[in-house]
């Protein structure tokens, strides 16, 4: 009787030594929840270079595959003035990872851009996307990846051709999609420098797939002097 009562207590002595295992797994998996819901809320609440500070080890991936998914909510959610500090965070948390300094300048420079409604409002968006992917690059200085991103924004929606030739040059420099040495060319012939952007096509026409193009434009190159044939005014009748 005796042996079946000792056997029966340290089952049940067993099951409570089971039981708070169990919940202490659970409560430190509980508190590390909080830790990260407290770490959103501080790092959103304050610039990306002083909320890095407060991630000292191991927490930085974690956090910034956070504030990642909160980034997506900001833009579908329209709350686009807090994507900023949000993606000073994550690039500061990680400023080796090439995606968040892409697409952040490229959330600037163009959707953000496009929503302002005046020409102050976007100038500032412009140039803001624009210092995010110069500060990108001097991260990421050995990668063509944002030289390209800024290059492209300076060409495309900046308008400013030197600093796009100044930007594809330093792409072009590292290993990089054929397409790079293409942008480069158009942003030589769109900043005057025809004797170059016909060396570039040249270069285009014998190493890469862009033959057929290549051709194309050293012909009006060499013909105009621009990358497109002067257009035909209709003749008076």
């Amino acid at each position: 009787m005796l042996s079946k009562k000792k056997s029966f207590a340290i089952k049940i002595f067993s099951a409570i030594i089971i039981l708070l295992v169990g919940i202490s797994f659970l409560q430190r998996s509980i508190d590390l929840q909080r830790k990260f819901e407290d770490l959103e809320a501080n790092l959103l609440l304050m610039p990306g270079e002083i909320a890095g500070s407060l991630i000292l080890s191991g927490f930085r991936g974690i956090g910034a595959d956070l504030l990642w998914l909160q980034v997506h909510h900001c833009w579908h959610s329209g709350q686009h003035y807090r994507m900023l500090p949000l993606f000073n965070s994550i690039t500061f948390l990680q400023p080796h990872f090439i995606t968040p300094w892409a697409v952040g300048g490229w959330h600037m420079a163009y959707n953000i851009y496009v929503l302002m409604k005046t020409e102050k409002e976007k100038n500032y968006w412009l140039q803001t996307g624009l210092n995010f992917l110069e500060r990108g690059v001097k991260h990421n200085p050995n990668r063509y990846d944002l030289y390209f991103e800024l290059a492209w924004t300076y060409y495309h929606k900046a308008k400013d051709y030197a600093n796009a030739v100044k930007y594809f040059e330093k792409a072009v420099k590292f290993p990089h999609p054929e397409y790079v040495d293409s942008c480069l060319a158009h942003a030589y012939a769109k900043n005057g420098q025809i004797k170059k952007a016909i060396k570039q096509w040249e270069h285009l026409r014998d190493n890469t797939s862009f033959k057929k193009v290549a051709v194309r434009i050293l012909h009006n190159l060499k013909t105009y002097g621009t990358e497109n044939p002067p257009e035909k005014k209709e003749q008076k009748k």
